[in-house]
């Protein structure tokens, strides 16, 4: 995995060098869409849907299941470490562009469970120097 993770951050590095910001979120972010390593399946996902009276209920429900927080009238996505096996092993020097992915699959996870397209705003990412991932979802 070693090998992987230096590719990636080369990947990463190119990305950020020669792609504007708009373009790395859409690559990443469709990369996102369609990531395998996913800790919540579209199943369960659209499970925790149909047991759900409500949006609301879906987000309470989510929220005692995932990784979601309801707090001050919003909704978080908080993590408390990067989760991704790509890079997870070894993050010094990763770019944040690897976050948009995350971001993609936020969506695509919101989208599924509230049966709609909602914006999620990538607030703090570790690979950006922050103590947590936090991506606020727009509901």
């Amino acid at each position: 995995m070693i090998e992987t993770n230096i590719w990636l951050k080369q990947l990463l590095k190119s990305l950020d060098q020669n792609l504007d910001e708009n373009t790395r979120i859409q690559i990443m972010e469709a990369c996102g869409e369609e990531c395998p390593f996913t800790h919540l399946t579209d199943e369960r996902l659209l499970a925790i849907r149909k047991e759900s009276k409500n949006e609301y209920d879906f987000l309470v429900k989510l929220s005692q299941q995932w990784r979601v927080k309801i707090e001050d009238n919003g909704v978080y996505v908080v993590f408390d470490q990067c989760y991704c096996p790509l890079i997870n092993q070894d993050i010094e020097e990763a770019s944040k562009t690897l976050c948009y992915c995350t971001l993609g699959n936020l969506k695509k996870k919101f989208k599924i469970g509230l049966g709609r397209d909602v914006n999620v705003l990538m607030e703090k990412t570790i690979l950006a120097g922050d103590e947590e991932c936090r991506f606020k979802v727009l509901i």
